[in-house]
């Protein structure tokens, strides 16, 4: 956990400044990957690719197709200028058809450049066809050619269109920049005569349906006005005035035969009155009901009594005969009437079909020679057209050699140099992602929530026995002032209490624990009146025996036994420079009971009271439980890490491991530090001995 004085940090949060740390330090690799991308680069760019010169012609459709003949357009449909149409027309450039027709009138079949039959194998196409003994291959059919051609031009032909203008460039790219002007220039023209032909062939062919279709009307007028003339002449003249007044002629009949009927109804009726053989009283009152001048003259003069009863009824008798015979006189009048009617109406309903179907024929006549004519205007119209067509677009700018615009090799160069630098930066963040190890003391710090003492540097040898030499020969080395610093922080680390019995320990071999532990014992032992002691507790490995040619005498196991006394026995080692207790095999012992023992209690109670400092080598404690056992007797606990090697996780457990036990670690030692490589990773200000301090010490 962080100390109270220590700022938490936020695992979610981006540290611009670390990251920037981070590219900064991997800067020699950036400029590596940016050397060979831009070599790269150029090499393509000055030697691989090819010149491509540009050409461009501008072609421009026509608002409205200008027509000799204002009604021309039913026949012969201009070009629309939408957007539809106008990528309709894009389409038409890029066909398959009018390419063809580029291909053929340029014989760009024999060209290598859009043939690749005709192109000579690159180097590497040769070296495998001559290894692999490969001979070339029949060239293939013309037309297969053809097609193949044509779909090379189609990849390399480019139509846009010009912004808020019915114009559009036609452009392409070759190695020749004289074909590549006359690629676009005869593109274009081919075109505008294809957009002529067409017009032509649709005039054509208007011009052939109209004279079929106009014929065909001509005929058809002809035999309908013959069927007319013939049918005029078998209705013998009938007109629509004739017919109306024999209409009228009928109304007439049917008038008179209704009106003679109702007369005999009524006769008939008053005879029905004036039966004579009812009484005189019910004779009298039919009388007096009848409307008949005749009726009431009888009924007025037998009333005034010059009628007898006798000659009444004879009045009355011979006005029924005069009323029957009315009756029988109108019957013959409507029989003869109602045969006239039925004659008249049979000859009208006659006529008014022959006048139907003449008039009818009139009609399909008049229809007929409407649209004959209107067919033989077009047919003229499209007669007089057929020789002023005219294209819906025109060239407005032909195309003209000029310089290649490809390969650019100054934005190739900074793309090369770009792509570069992005991997090689991502190359170095990947590598700092997966970096586990501390190359800090402000890392180790951080990471730890633990005190440090300092950082130690690397001696720059591989053998131990060098490594003690260049202590001896040089005691104001870096190496030297560092390890001074350290036992200074390792005195001070409690102002309550100075430590008596120094731990040094690691989380791993191979950390630089025992050069540390012997460093530490030489410049704790130079100090004025202080008797210092190093013992070796990692019997194990007896490590010691690396830096000297012969062993160290007295062995911690020979002491625990009592065969020796410290007392009584010279401990000091001239090659190492200080007194020493070695380990040993133990005969068998295990190491971690041996620590555990009561003797090695009292062991390290006898020698608190001769030495003033002792520094005890522990094995790492992630390998053994050494070090945990003997953390119990120690009064400070320094924690070796090695520099840029030991991962977090390894020093995180190893300090778990030793609190599990009660034994708080005291400080940490970043050991083995590469000053050279430091400030390659831009850490060189942040040591603290090769930069402002370099005046204070010696190589």
């Amino acid at each position: 956990m962080p100390t109270s004085n220590e700022p938490v940090r936020d695992d979610d949060e981006i540290d611009l400044f670390h990251l920037a740390g981070v590219l900064w330090r991997g800067r020699w690799v950036i400029a590596l990957f940016v050397i060979v991308a831009v070599a790269l680069g150029g090499y393509y760019a000055y030697r691989v690719a090819v010149p491509l010169y540009p050409a461009r012609v501008t072609v421009a459709l026509l608002g409205q197709q200008q027509q000799v003949i204002s009604d021309i357009e039913s026949v012969i449909a201009g070009g629309g200028t939408d957007v539809t149409a106008i990528n309709t027309e894009f389409e038409v450039i890029r066909s398959r058809n009018l390419i063809g027709r580029l291909v053929d009138a340029l014989d760009l079949v024999n060209d290598p450049e859009f043939n690749g039959a005709l192109r000579p194998p690159t180097p590497r196409q040769a070296l495998i066809n001559q290894v692999l003994g490969r001979e070339p291959g029949p060239l293939p059919p013309p037309e297969v050619t053809r097609r193949r051609v044509i779909d090379a031009l189609v990849g390399r032909i480019s139509v846009t269109s010009v912004r808020q203008s019915l114009a559009f460039n036609i452009a392409i790219e070759t190695t020749d920049p004289v074909k590549s002007t006359e690629i676009v220039n005869t593109l274009a023209e081919l075109y505008v005569d294809d957009q002529i032909q067409q017009k032509l062939e649709s005039t054509a062919s208007a011009i052939e349906f109209l004279s079929r279709r106009t014929s065909e009307l001509q005929a058809n007028v002809e035999n309908l006005e013959q069927q007319l003339a013939e049918t005029t002449e078998q209705s013998n003249v009938i007109t629509a005035d004739l017919l109306q007044a024999r209409n009228l002629q009928l109304s007439d009949l049917r008038e008179r035969i209704g009106a003679l009927e109702r007369q005999n109804a009524s006769d008939e009726t008053m005879a029905d009155l004036l039966r004579l053989d009812q009484t005189q009283e019910a004779l009298l009152a039919a009388l007096a009901t009848v409307d008949d001048a005749r009726g009431r003259a009888i009924l007025q003069q037998y009333n005034s009594n010059t009628l007898t009863e006798a000659a009444l009824r004879n009045e009355v008798g011979e006005l029924i005969a005069e009323l029957q015979q009315g009756i029988d006189r109108n019957t013959v009048q409507i029989s003869a009437l109602q045969v006239s009617e039925s004659e008249l109406s049979d000859r009208i309903r006659a006529q008014s079909g022959t006048l139907i179907n003449l008039q009818q024929l009139e009609r399909e006549v008049q229809a007929a020679r409407l649209l004959y004519e209107t067919f033989l205007t077009r047919l003229q119209e499209a007669s007089v057209q057929q020789g002023l067509e005219t294209a819906n677009a025109r060239i407005l700018s032909e195309a003209v050699p000029r310089g290649a615009t490809s390969p650019q090799r100054s934005r190739i160069l900074l793309l090369s140099a770009i792509l570069g630098a992005l991997l090689a930066a991502g190359l170095v963040l990947l590598r700092e992602w997966k970096f586990a190890g501390f190359r800090t003391s402000d890392d180790l710090r951080r990471e730890t929530a633990k005190r440090v003492f300092g950082s130690i540097p690397v001696v720059a040898n591989n053998d131990r026995r060098k490594v003690l030499q260049h202590m001896k020969e040089n005691p104001s080395s870096v190496f030297g002032e560092a390890v001074r610093n350290l036992r200074t922080s390792v005195l001070m680390a409690s102002i309550d209490k100075e430590p008596k019995v120094i731990l040094v320990t690691s989380a791993i071999p191979n950390e630089g624990k025992t050069t540390l532990a012997i460093a530490l014992t030489r410049y704790l032992s130079v100090m004025e009146g202080k008797r210092t002691l190093l013992v070796e507790a990692d019997i194990r490995r007896k490590t010691l025996r690396a830096y000297v040619d012969e062993e160290p005498e007295v062995a911690l196991v020979d002491l625990l036994l009592g065969k020796h006394d410290t007392t009584k026995t010279n401990l000091y080692n001239e090659e190492l420079g200080v007194e020493v207790i070695s380990g040993s095999d133990g005969g068998g012992t295990n190491a971690a009971d041996l620590f555990a023992s009561k003797r090695f209690r009292e062991f390290i109670e006898i020698i608190r009271g001769e030495f003033d400092y002792i520094v005890i080598d522990s094995p790492p404690v992630l390998a053994v439980p050494d070090a945990r056992v003997l953390a119990s007797h120690a009064d400070s606990i320094v924690f070796a890490v090695k520099w840029s090697t030991t991962t977090k996780t390894q020093v995180r457990q190893g300090i778990d491991m030793l609190e599990s036990v009660g034994a708080n670690v005291t400080g940490l030692v970043l050991t083995q530090v590469d000053q050279r490589k430091m400030k390659t990773y831009g850490y060189g200000g942040q040591y603290g001995y090769d930069g402002y301090a370099a005046g204070y010490y010696s190589k």
